[in-house]
């Protein structure tokens, strides 16, 4: 029977469907020795964020012939190596694209409305003449500025335009407008038009050498005084030293924050300071419904694998006729 890691707890229904075809070996303490004895028997591994497939634990995985990534961000694996080995790589592109996008929402809310500062003054102070001295805003009519409008952009634009009526502006060199079903949004030619017309700027791209710090000072200070930034997708796209100092001067309003450059982040990063930034541990796709859907995705995808059949979702899919078998 073939073997598969899993370093973290999947859905129960995703680890019954694994566990019937194969054996299961479950290292959930980040053991690096453990971890690192497993990969080299192991023929799959399905991944969280914590444990990265690097070039060095891709390369002592002789038997290794298939990656799963229970969502749709992979920069935790090495994926030239992965493809140099012979190794596909599966994600669930699909999975978390509900959860996230109505995460972003409630974030943007969440800002609009300065529920931090005011459920705080009226449950540690007692402060119910808070509702006198802070003023949130409607959503109906701003503008929503999407940087990437892949399946969880397209799906959070779609609830602020059709449920909330907000404007919708985006921001995507790569977009292929014909595969998006909302009609009413604005396409731009820049980050720099779209920070300036945005009344929320949410993200959602990945993280890589080119979007690394994607948003810095020069961008924070094109956006309006009165904007929120979201930012559900990596950490890494955003200069957080810029971020800081930004909320600090009152050149954006506010942020509502899943990700993290640091993750975990430390317990004294300034983030957590300011009333104006929501902030949750990245989180937005752990819904049940997000983790059952990912969860079997990713299992149905490296059961594919091992069973000799090309999954629906591989990123490296060029490697199919050449893989390890």
């Amino acid at each position: 029977m073939k073997r598969v890691l899993v370093d973290r707890p999947l859905h129960p229904d995703a680890l019954e469907l694994l566990s019937e075809n194969v054996e299961v070996i479950e290292i959930f303490n980040d053991d690096k020795d453990a971890i690192n004895s497993a990969l080299k028997n192991v023929d799959g591994v399905i991944c969280s964020a914590a444990l990265k497939m690097r070039k060095a634990e891709i390369r002592i995985s002789e038997n290794l012939k298939v990656i799963g990534r229970p969502g749709v961000g992979y920069d935790s694996v090495d994926v030239e190596e992965s493809s140099k080995q012979g190794i596909p790589l599966v994600y669930t592109p699909d999975g978390p694209t509900e959860s996230v996008a109505e995460h972003v929402i409630a974030l943007m809310l969440m800002c609009t409305k300065s529920i931090n500062t005011v459920q705080a003054a009226l449950k540690k102070k007692g402060d119910f003449g808070i509702r006198t001295k802070v003023t949130g805003i409607e959503a109906q009519g701003k503008t929503l500025g999407l940087v990437g409008f892949g399946r969880i952009g397209q799906r959070a634009g779609e609830i602020a335009s059709l449920g909330l009526g907000m404007k919708i502006v985006v921001f995507d060199p790569y977009l292929n407008e014909k595969s998006v079903s909302l009609k009413k949004y604005e396409k731009v030619d820049t980050l720099e038009e779209l920070l300036e017309l945005s009344d929320v700027v949410s993200l959602h791209l990945p993280f890589m050498e080119k979007t690394a710090g994607l948003m810095g000072q020069k961008e924070f200070r094109k956006m309006k005084k009165t904007a929120f930034l979201i930012n559900t997708a990596r950490g890494g796209v955003v200069d957080e030293t810029a971020l800081i100092e930004a909320i600090e001067s009152g050149e954006i309003a506010g942020a509502g924050l899943d990700v993290y450059a640091q993750e975990p982040p430390e317990k004294d990063n300034r983030l957590f300071t300011f009333d104006n930034v929501i902030t949750t541990p990245h989180l937005s796709s752990f819904t049940y419904d997000g983790k059952r859907k990912m969860g079997i995705g990713v299992v149905q995808g490296v059961l594919d694998v091992l069973n000799g059949k090309k999954p629906e979702f591989i990123v490296n899919g060029e490697v199919w006729d050449q893989r390890r078998i």
